[in-house]
């Protein structure tokens, strides 16, 4: 691409610079959620300031072009200039375009401004190679005094960056972010408006404290609309714009299901040989093991290649993707045992949906198994809250297995000793908390439908599975 080239996209892409306090009247992301019926407004970029470097993931479609937009507005009508504001999509760059980019963007299509410039990159991680250059432009140009927010989609170059940029990130507070599928609470907000009482969030440690006791006490109330929704929210999840659809209509659109098959098959499966039907199978069958360990072996037959190691590279491209996550057995040290075999939940219920909204006379997962999905997958956002970059490790959130093959679903280093079990019924918790005593000193948490108590001792809580997850969200 050439200077000119360079320039035409930029003048194109920054509205701003010709219409600062109207701009965002046209811009297509913000006039889809002005015109929505949702009121969803996530954080994670309303901190940004120079110098600082921030990395923002997360799947396609959860809304990070749109998160970009609303800071952009932000900082315009908080009094900085248009012209400091950079925006540019990097799909289909190459790593040295990205020092062309910078070039053009300070000397050229902002020449003559003084200040630091905000460079919002999206899609950078689609760039072979950008931690280094990223760090180049760091080291080398007048970048390192600007506020730099880079988007992506893929964790494959995880480590590589924060090798890379180790040092150059400036003053951000928290330089990784990470933006997924609208939390149970944030969907159960939409749904009724905020009519729930302000609770404070409960960490996984302490649901067996007197802070747990009390925010259950305040939910009660709410019990039947609290277990209503999550049997919605584990069929429609938590993409803004299927909770839209949601809403609307009382169903997933077809449109977003389309659209979310293509992030699949377009993005995530792209550099595999999987076929539409072989990647439909493989959707189907990971979603009908979600309780399960998966066998690699069997995964491989059931989507017809000869090699197992095909299997593990095409879910690890989905695990790449922030489609899918592992949860490992625990081994020793608290640390994931490697070498024994993993569960795969989904990030969110209408993947694990996909195949069945594809293909309508094949099954869908039992809401069961989608509830134990989602009760994990809080646990692991919630672990990883603090430090986003740590998401990708999977070693907060893990499930436990003893001698005798009976297993908890969720305990990990972050979990402070308690097991999580997502059984999603109202009988026989009794005997299955057995397993969480016997295997997690006593103490745990049972994720049932609509139950809550208490059992043998005091230290098993019986609790719906809404309560777990709306207490765990932020």
């Amino acid at each position: 691409m050439n200077d000119a080239e360079f320039q035409r996209q930029l003048a194109s892409n920054c509205s701003w610079w010709r219409t600062p306090y109207g701009w965002e009247l046209d811009d297509p992301d913000l006039r889809s959620i002005r015109d929505s019926r949702l009121n969803y407004k996530p954080t994670v970029l309303e901190d940004i300031a120079p110098d600082g470097l921030y990395v923002l993931r997360g799947p396609r479609r959860v809304g990070k072009s749109v998160e970009v937009k609303r800071a952009i507005a932000r900082l315009i009508h908080g009094g900085v200039q248009p012209r400091q504001v950079i925006h540019f999509a990097c799909d289909g760059l190459t790593a040295r375009e990205l020092r062309q980019l910078e070039r053009v963007g300070r000397d050229q299509a902002t020449a003559g401004i003084g200040k630091a410039r905000y460079w919002f990159l999206d899609e950078v991680t689609s760039v072979e190679g950008w931690p280094s250059e990223i760090k180049w432009l760091r080291d080398n140009t007048a970048m390192r005094e600007d506020c730099v927010i880079l988007t992506g989609s893929s964790s494959l170059d995880l480590d590589e960056a924060r090798n890379e940029l180790a040092g150059r990130r400036g003053g951000a507070a928290r330089s990784d972010r990470l933006l997924l599928p609208m939390s149970f609470r944030s969907f159960f907000d939409q749904l009724y408006r905020g009519a729930l009482p302000g609770l404070p969030v409960i960490r996984a440690k302490d649901f067996l404290g007197p802070g747990c006791e009390a925010a259950v006490f305040e939910l009660r109330p709410w019990l039947d609309q609290l277990a209503s929704a999550w049997e919605v929210h584990c069929r429609c999840g938590g993409f803004p714009s299927a909770v839209e659809d949601q809403i609307a209509h009382g169903e997933v659109g077809v449109n977003f299901s389309n659209d979310l098959w293509d992030v699949v098959c377009g993005d995530a499966l792209r550099r595999g040989s999987l076929n539409a039907t072989q990647s439909l199978t493989l959707m189907l069958e990971i979603g009908r093991s979600l309780s399960s360990f998966t066998s690699m072996s069997s995964l491989a037959r059931g989507i017809g290649v000869p090699d197992p190691k095909t299997a593990v590279r095409r879910v690890r491209d989905l695990v790449d993707n922030y489609l899918a996550w592992p949860c490992h057995q625990r081994g020793s040290n608290d640390a994931p045992n490697l070498n024994a075999q993993s569960k795969y939940y989904f990030i969110d219920p209408l993947l694990a949906r996909l195949a069945h909204l594809r293909v309508d006379h094949l099954p869908e997962p039992p809401t069961s198994a989608v509830s134990e999905q989602q009760i994990g997958m809080h646990l692991l956002r919630a672990a990883a809250e603090g430090d986003p970059g740590a998401y990708a490790a999977f070693s907060s959130v893990m499930c436990a297995r003893n001698a005798a093959r009976k297993e908890v679903d969720f305990v990990g280093p972050s979990l402070g000793g308690l097991g999580f079990e997502g059984k999603y019924s109202d009988m026989g918790l009794e005997k299955d908390s057995a397993t969480v005593r016997s295997i997690c000193n006593g103490r745990g948490v049972m994720a049932s439908r609509a139950l809550i108590g208490r059992a043998g001792q005091g230290d098993v809580l019986f609790l719906p599975a809404s309560f777990v997850a709306y207490l765990l969200s932020g």
